[in-house]
């Protein structure tokens, strides 16, 4: 009997490799392509993807739902191989079956991406992770996922300000240190634009840290350390 050579040996057909490559929990991979360049959007990978069938129930009743066809859901997911990666997530669509429910019908929820988000939830952290551990710009990593700055932007933005809620992000911090380039005033700031001697910048410097003064960018570094100060921890 000849040797199988189908990579394809999960149930219902996908590819348990390309599953493998993927690397998402109960999303298969249907379909790579490769997509030119058109306009502003660069070349990249186009995955074909879809979730585990199963039964699901309605979010009003709890009536087990049907399944009401499907909407094609395009997304944008780290990138992988050194290109951009966008997903076509075929996400399923139901009705519920109960006259009574005033839910009629809704699409499936999955940890791929939240409801209106335009990147997948692991891309969204990916940038966070990218800006915190590398110090790459929003801009920066939006070049690397073939989106504009608005779209990372969006995405990040409201986990940011969860991490930022979290009153564990400072335990063991000592000592917050703040760049005196912020602190200083104007003029002290071109004094070091002019190429000053060095010794003047390091006394500039040294004045600044313990007396600032405040520049144009103090405002909000001020009113952070107030709201830091004024947290229950």
């Amino acid at each position: 009997m000849a040797e199988p050579t189908s990579c394809c040996t999960l149930p219902g057909g996908y590819c348990a490799r390309v599953d493998t490559l993927f690397n998402m929990p109960g999303v298969h991979v249907l379909e790579v392509v490769w997509r030119e360049r058109s306009g502003r959007i660069p070349a990249g990978l186009r995955l074909l993807v879809e979730t585990d069938p199963g039964e699901t129930g309605c979010r009003g009743c709890g009536v087990i739902a049907i399944g009401h066809g499907r909407r094609l859901r395009r997304l944008h997911d780290i990138p992988a191989f050194g290109a951009p990666v966008e997903l076509v997530w075929r996400q399923r669509r139901y009705r519920c079956a109960e006259p009574a429910c005033p839910v009629r019908g809704f699409s499936e929820d999955h940890l791929l991406a939240g409801p209106r988000a335009k990147l997948t939830t692991r891309a969204a952290w990916w940038a966070i992770s990218c800006i915190q551990r590398d110090t790459a710009s929003v801009a920066a990593v939006a070049r690397r996922l073939g989106v504009d700055w608005h779209t990372v932007w969006d995405a990040i933005r409201p986990l940011l300000a969860e991490l930022a809620d979290d009153p564990e992000r400072l335990a063991g911090v000592d000592t917050l240190g703040v760049d005196e380039h912020i602190l200083a005033p104007p003029a002290a700031a071109r004094e070091r634009a002019e190429g000053t001697d060095r010794d003047r910048r390091s006394d500039q410097a040294q004045r600044s840290t313990e007396s600032p003064t405040p520049g144009p960018r103090a405002g909000p570094v001020r009113e952070g350390l107030r709201r830091l100060a004024d947290r229950p921890w």
